[in-house]
């Protein structure tokens, strides 16, 4: 046998080389990918959290009207006279009542008369032999 197979190399050279720069640009490319996908991310997780802001900003606005409005004198009165039951020297107070009612269930409508009712047994055995209806006499 010739010994000359069993010392052929796997790789060249220039293949180990061509096999090396393949690789590392592999590697590059998945990491810029990974790169420029966390800051797409971290884009869009700005504008979720720049609209939540915006939010309670809002929200902020409203609270601090609700305080100036329940430190008022108008919210105060307001309160004794609906909430408290207090009023002013002069004033008459009236509270409406409710009386409940238990609606009556409406009756049902009359059924209509039944025609099987009135039929005679011939006609109920022309309608099964014929599949049509009695003709009518006159």
């Amino acid at each position: 046998m010739n010994r000359s197979i069993f010392r052929r190399r796997l790789l060249t050279i220039p293949q180990l080389t061509i096999f090396i720069v393949v690789a590392g640009a592999l590697a590059i490319t998945i990491d810029v990918n990974r790169r420029s996908q966390i800051g797409r991310e971290m884009i869009d997780g700005e504008a979720f959290l720049e609209e939540q802001v915006i939010s309670e900003a809002t929200r902020q606005v409203a609270l601090q009207a609700t305080l100036a409005y329940t430190e008022s004198d108008d919210f105060v009165a307001e309160y004794a006279r609906n909430e408290g039951g207090y009023i002013m020297p002069g004033e008459r107070r009236v509270v409406p009542l409710l009386i409940e009612v238990t609606p009556e269930p409406t009756p049902p409508p009359p059924l209509p008369p039944d025609p099987a009712m009135e039929a005679k047994p011939w006609q109920a055995w022309w309608q099964l032999l014929t599949d049509r209806p009695m003709p009518i006499r006159p």
